[in-house]
């Protein structure tokens, strides 16, 4: 078996190899290489995720993926698994002490960082004490780093560290407050309070003997003489001077803002459901559309492609008649070559709806090179939008070396839009540079990257990633109704 410090000795520019994981013995890689064609560990990961090896009769899925999740447990974790798990370890502790009325996610989680090293939960609890005891009895930890009076940090068994801090139902909201920011910009909070001439603290607002609590996180902005501001950005990196200045917007989009998805796949390729079952699920979503975008490689043909189109208007119909208003869309992902032409040629681009156009090889070529080769394929009038821009999946795969700055001013002068997507182990784009992209006024869209119904829910994880670059509602173009978006695309 292998073990995590095969990690220490690999170049992280280049693809990971099967060997850096543990459990992944040498007959479970041959057959992984010769019946899926699989070489490396993002290659691994991908597969996992779009359902690929379950047609892989000999191969313990369940093993695997708890190997994959040790393995990401060594190392900070995404910000869908992290917040997957504490959602799950939340409800399991809520049923076992009734004190408790209320668990909600804090720190970096709730910041929505892309990686995260430990899982925050405040609980707000009738008696304190006798829930961190409660917790403390959980079968599941296996070690306590640190204990006080009100807190306990722990990791379990599956080697996730766990920071649990209980309140009572008074501190809440201060707590809530001070327990969510960055050092940095609970110190900041803090200097407010003492202009104010009292102290900010877990338990309230304190001036000598006096303790007063706040009934909400509004309050206690309100308190210091700012407006709420929202958990995704208290990263005390000079949000506070630019909300200040007016140079911040703190009306940042929100999920239910979405009317659609713009990427997701089927079995038509390398989906695992059909073209039904994906929309079916897109629709009970209350979106109003969703965009099919299949791989289409260089063997792709036209007739294919008209086939699938065919079946897309029997789901409409179907969809329409059982009283739905959505709408299944017909497109492709095609691959950027490293020249920078397209896998499909233009007259087959033209006849879809819309184009998605990607680079998943040759991610490596150097940053004048590889800029080209994007810049080039958003020069073409028929791409619409450009998926997971740099490439990475974190934790396995470092982005692209792009001139991030040449590829927002193309996209704004061919208006060709970039795609935030959602999968957790993507984010691409990532926060800061969804921050420069609005800057340079480029067009974006929020999508999930679907291989599976279940995987709609990662536009959950592009929305707060969105939210963390401090995008607005008007700055995400499937904010829109379907005939607004199409006018606002190329």
């Amino acid at each position: 078996m292998n073990n995590d410090n095969n990690f220490e000795n690999i170049n992280t520019n280049e693809p990971l190899p099967l060997s850096v994981l543990p459990g992944i013995r040498q007959n479970v890689a041959a057959m992984l290489e010769q019946k899926a064609g699989i070489l490396g560990a993002t290659e691994l990961f991908e597969a996992l995720q779009e359902g690929r090896l379950e047609m892989l009769p000999d191969l313990d899925l369940h093993e695997l993926k708890q190997n994959l999740e040790r393995w990401q447990a060594t190392k900070s974790m995404s910000l869908g698994s992290a917040l997957a798990r504490a959602r799950e370890f939340a409800e399991k502790i809520s049923a076992l002490d009734s004190n408790i009325v209320r668990i909600e996610v804090t720190g970096a989680l709730r910041r929505a960082e892309e990686l995260v090293e430990q899982v925050s939960l405040i609980a707000v609890s009738n008696d304190t004490y006798d829930t961190l005891e409660a917790f403390l009895k959980l079968p599941e930890i296996v070690e306590v780093r640190k204990r006080r009076d009100y807190k306990a940090d722990v990791t379990l068994q599956n080697g996730l560290r766990l920071e649990f801090i209980t309140c009572f139902p008074e501190q809440f909201a201060t707590a809530w407050v001070l327990t969510t920011g960055t050092n940095e910009h609970r110190a900041q909070l803090r200097n407010f309070a003492y202009k104010y001439g009292y102290e900010l603290s877990l338990g309230g607002f304190l001036k000598r003997d006096d303790v007063w609590p706040a009934k909400d996180e509004a309050e206690v902005f309100r308190y210091l003489g700012l407006p709420y501001i929202p958990s995704e950005l208290c990263n005390g990196n000079g949000e506070i001077e630019a909300i200040q200045k007016g140079e911040m917007s703190l009306d940042l989009v929100t999920l239910a803002e979405i009317k659609g998805d713009l990427h997701a796949h089927s079995n038509w390729g390398n989906g695992s459901a059909s073209i039904e079952e994906i929309s079916r699920a897109a629709a009970k979503r209350s979106y109003r559309y969703l965009l099919l975008a299949d791989h289409a490689g260089q063997s792709t043909n036209l007739d294919k492609l008209l086939q699938q189109r065919a079946a897309i208007f029997r789901v409409n119909d179907v969809l329409a008649q059982e009283g739905y208003n959505f709408s299944l869309l017909w497109g492709a992902e095609v691959e950027i070559l490293p020249n920078g032409t397209l896998s499909l040629p233009d007259e087959i681009l033209s006849q879809l709806e819309i184009v998605i156009a990607a680079i998943h090889s040759g991610l490596h070529q150097e940053r004048k090179q590889i800029t080209e080769r994007l810049i080039k394929a958003m020069q073409n009038p028929h791409v619409d939008i450009v998926a997971h821009p740099t490439g990475r999946i974190l934790n396995l795969r470092e982005p692209a070396d792009l001139f991030m700055l040449k590829i927002f001013v193309a996209a704004r002068e061919t208006g060709t839009v970039l795609e935030i997507n959602g999968n957790p182990d993507r984010l691409d784009l990532k926060s800061e540079h969804i921050r420069q992209a609005l800057e340079e006024k480029a067009k974006l869209v929020i999508s999930s990257g679907a291989h599976s119904p279940q995987a709609l829910a990662h536009l959950e994880y592009g929305v707060l990633t969105a939210r963390r670059g401090a995008a607005r509602a008007s700055d995400i173009l499937n904010t829109l109704e379907l005939n607004k978006l199409k006018a606002a695309l190329k």
